[in-house]
């Protein structure tokens, strides 16, 4: 007699875990990056039309996948024929990947909550010091910024004092024609001048100095180890006994963890969101990130930014959304749980934008120089730049501390997400207990994250990041599509979500999932392949983009299979 599978304790647990399990660091440090860069407010058009035609269409499709089937991804695509359940395996090996360097990134912002506390990444100011290299005398305090330089100073030679490399002090970036200005800082009663951001921040007493080099400890090359980081230790101790003790007992700790997880980072973001508005330069801030340019529209590549962007907020095709759906209770609303936690996504990664570069353009401000010479995505946003802004604002350590727990709560609820759907994958392929299975795949996850502890850990976090969200999704998405828009037919899996909502969905359903989307990936893939061909990153060796990168695509679908050829607990009766 088969078990009676488990169910969220309520629609408001569910929509929570799955919006937690899509809200997350894509929100805050890649989306407004993202639409800046892909011309502002034109950006978000073309993002939230992607987001109706592929997004939501694909999460009606994965929960009801698993709503269907009462299975993890392996297990339902098994029941869709027996030949397809290594690549349910294959959906939840990218998901896995993708926790093991997660946990890394939580690693990082638990520690610099510690950091944020005592401003430990400030360093000894003005250590390049030395009156030979000043420029002229002046009466403004250590630190300050000169940001309107005047006309007797352009033109005059220096020695920066960071590189000692000749310079010639340029126009103001603001008032002046040149993209870049001299930046001019006051330190001991001296002016002295920088070229770029970077320098002054590093004379300044730079965060991007104490993330890179003291805190990580990175290295020049993906190969070379380095220093193995003790207190990162800790920090990834720790957020692993979180992950592990959020799904401890599946949808029942789940369900009451998100209320937690998923508000309090909305209470935080709309504090700074607050904070950020307030902040002087604000205004030039968020219209460097809204001016819409709409001639962008016209070119592809904001789409294709647009689609993928969509593709990695929502968390399709790393098989959580089917494990989710599979927890669903027999009465169900899948059209409106999708639209539901479609939108609030989108407006989540808006309203990050609206924080994110309000305060970079108070930044920008207290430097002198355009908004565009202080954007940065990824890390350099987070544990770079911000830790800037932050240092700045009154009450700096309460807010590096609020800013660093948003992170966390951020992180953990896409954290434990991706290791549900594996452990969810192993209890149905074996009949294991929760427990077990959590701590089996999560224990293994523990381990293959420890050598990004190290001085190279950034290097294999980039590249297996990029992969798995440039190819290992949009594999799994183009699969997913594939077989259900083409194989066991979208207008039958359209009827079944009409049988479980609360309205119906029309024929436009079956024209994305068997047109719109599948030709939106293979365009991304033709896109990213293009783009691989030149050497990776800022290491220019394609060794080790190969053997990171395309031998863990190699891989997943032949452990897939694998673990698909593996007799599971009563199979085979």
């Amino acid at each position: 007699m088969a078990a009676i599978r488990e169910t969220w304790d309520s629609r408001t647990a569910f929509v929570l875990a799955a919006i937690g399990s899509a809200i997350g660091l894509g929100n805050i440090w890649r989306f407004p990056y993202v639409t800046y860069e892909n011309g502002g407010g034109a950006f978000l058009v073309a993002y939230f039309i992607c987001l109706f035609i592929a997004g939501i269409p694909l999460l009606m499709l994965e929960f009801s996948i698993g709503h269907k089937f009462q299975q993890a991804s392996p297990g339902s695509f098994r029941k869709i024929t027996p030949r397809l359940e290594w690549f349910g395996w294959f959906a939840a090996g990218v998901g896995f990947i993708i926790v093991t360097y997660y946990a890394i990134i939580m690693a990082w912002s638990m520690n610099y909550t510690y950091e944020a506390a005592t401003l430990g990444w400030e360093q000894e100011e003005g250590v390049y010091a030395d009156a030979q290299y000043a420029i002229a005398e002046t009466g403004l305090e250590d630190m300050a910024v000169l940001t309107q330089i005047p006309d007797s100073l352009v033109g005059r030679s220096f020695v920066s004092p960071v590189t000692a490399q000749p310079c010639v002090i340029c126009a103001d970036p603001v008032s002046g024609t040149s993209s870049y200005g001299t930046i001019l800082v006051a330190f001991g009663g001296y002016l002295y001048g920088f070229e770029t951001v970077d320098d002054a921040n590093a004379f300044m007493g730079s965060p991007g100095d104490f993330f890179f080099n003291d805190f990580l400890g990175v290295t020049s090359e993906p190969w070379d180890m380095g220093d193995f980081k003790w207190p990162l230790f800790i920090g990834f101790s720790l957020a692993w006994i979180w992950i592990v003790a959020s799904v401890w007992k599946g949808t029942k700790t789940v369900s009451k963890v998100v209320y937690f997880t998923v508000l309090i980072p909305w209470g935080l973001l709309l504090l700074f969101v607050i904070r950020g508005l307030t902040l002087s330069g604000a205004g030039k801030g968020l219209e460097f990130y809204l001016t819409p340019v709409w001639s962008n529209l016209m070119n592809g590549k904001l789409w294709l930014a647009a689609i993928s962007q969509v593709f990695f907020s929502l968390s399709v095709g790393f098989a959580i959304m089917i494990a989710y759906g599979s927890f669903l209770p027999k009465k169900t609303n899948i059209a409106a749980n999708a639209m539901i936690i479609g939108v609030a996504d989108a407006m989540t990664a808006f309203f990050g934008g609206l924080a994110v570069f309000s305060a970079l353009g108070h930044h920008a401000e207290s430097l002198g120089v355009p908004v565009s010479q202080v954007v940065s995505s990824g890390p350099g946003l987070a544990f770079v730049a911000y830790p800037h802004i932050i240092t700045q604002l009154p009450g700096a350590r309460i807010f590096g501390v609020l800013f660093f727990l948003m992170l966390l709560t951020l992180a953990v609820d896409s954290a434990f997400s991706l290791l549900e759907a594996v452990t969810a994958s192993v209890k149905d392929k074996w009949n294991t207990s929760h427990k077990k299975a959590n701590l089996i795949v999560g224990g293994l996850a523990f381990l293959l994250g420890i050598p990004m502890l190290t001085g190279m850990g950034i290097h294999i976090l980039d590249i297996a990041d990029h992969f798995m969200n440039s190819f290992g999704l949009t594999l799994v998405v183009l699969g997913e599509v594939l077989i259900i828009g083409w194989g066991t037919g979208a207008e039958e899996q359209r009827q079944y979500i009409n049988r479980n909502s609360s309205f119906s969905i029309g024929v436009w359903w079956n024209l994305c999932v068997r047109w719109i989307i599948p030709m939106g990936i293979l365009w991304m893939i033709f896109s990213e392949i293009q783009d691989r061909a030149l050497p990776y990153g800022s290491f220019a060796l394609r060794s080790q983009e190969f053997l990171f990168g395309w031998l863990l695509i190699i891989l997943l679908p032949v452990v897939g299979d694998l673990l698909a050829s593996a007799r599971g607990r009563g199979e085979g009766l």
